[in-house]
């Protein structure tokens, strides 16, 4: 294995038998040559001419930023580039490069999977700490939103909506829920827009993909600032984090009481199948309500047709 590219990608053993699939030749001398420092755009291009004679050196920076292996920072107002890691590359691999991620063994796949979701919950611990002291305000993901909710968080966002792949449903491939509904608008260095991903969509369009993400089981998180999720409990890189540090009911925030009226349940046993959390379960005709399961995402009221479900708000 190329102990380089180890080094300075940050390539985990989890990921040593597939990493040439993840990147071509020329990022792979890139990543050696840039050799973890940090480069204007000048002295990037100066180092892409100097390793390479017949490469466009300003598409090649280009590609590299927009592939995840590269990414920037603003230092004294000035965008300079520093090679990424396995950790940034493999989301964009799972999510814009699909055929080849699936074509990975799956026990190597669920090794990298298990891998990316300990380094994301790594990486949340001390934001989440940060919340705590009062010295941060809010993490991705932060609050469950019910469904008029978010429909209503689309028509106070001021920036423009963009839509990409769901990365957690890329990368963990547990279920075949709808992918195809991450809703964006931050464009800043690193975003996904910036690197040359996503697709413009207008709120009405982003209203049609939450009802109908709804409509599939999936549940609505936000921190308002610079995302709408629409994620599963199979797959939620938050949501599993959150287990793994147990933070149930603190992140995402659980912000309504589910309150199951078994009197007007007809057991049908449409939210046995539409729960996350296996919170209610149905054995022959009888449903049961376990709210100890249970995280608030709330989604279950809005397909009971008996309305036996509703929600009561949670006072701070």
């Amino acid at each position: 294995m190329n102990k380089k590219l180890i080094e300075f990608f940050d390539v985990p053993k989890e990921a040593y038998s597939c990493i040439e699939l993840m990147l071509t030749e020329e990022e792979i001398v890139l990543i050696e040559n840039m050799q973890d420092q940090k480069y204007t755009y000048k002295e990037l291009l100066g180092l892409i001419e100097e390793s390479f004679a017949d490469l466009d050196s300003e598409d090649f920076i280009r590609m590299c930023y927009k592939r995840g292996i590269i990414n920037k920072e603003i230092v004294n107002g000035e965008i300079i580039y520093k090679s990424a890691d396995v950790y940034t590359r493999l989301a964009y691999f799972a999510q814009y490069e699909s055929k080849k991620w699936k074509s990975i063994p799956k026990e190597v796949r669920k090794n990298l999977d298990d891998w990316y979701v300990r380094k994301y919950t790594e990486n949340a611990i001390p934001r989440l700490e940060e919340i705590e002291k009062g010295t941060r305000k809010l993490i991705e993901n932060a609050y469950f939103y019910t469904l008029e909710e978010t429909l209503i968080l689309i028509d106070e966002i001021d920036e423009e909506i963009y839509m990409v792949p769901c990365n957690c449903k890329s990368v963990a491939l547990n279920c075949d829920k709808p992918k195809n509904v991450c809703i964006q608008f931050d464009r800043g260095i690193n975003t996904e827009w910036d690197r040359g991903w996503g697709k413009s969509i207008s709120k009405e369009k982003a209203k049609e993909i939450v009802i109908m993400a709804n409509k599939k089981g999936l549940m609505h998180t936000s921190e308002t600032k610079q995302a709408i999720c629409n994620c599963d409990g199979c797959c939620c890189y938050p949501i599993r984090a959150s287990r793994n540090i147990q933070t149930k009911g603190i992140w995402p925030k659980k912000r309504y009481d589910i309150v199951w009226n078994k009197e007007k349940c007809i057991g049908c046993g449409i939210c046995s199948n539409i729960c996350n959390f296996n919170a209610f379960s149905k054995k022959g005709k009888t449903i049961s309500f376990d709210e100890n399961k249970c995280w608030g995402c709330t989604i279950c009221k809005d397909h009971c047709p008996a309305e036996a479900i509703t929600i009561e708000k949670i006072e701070n």
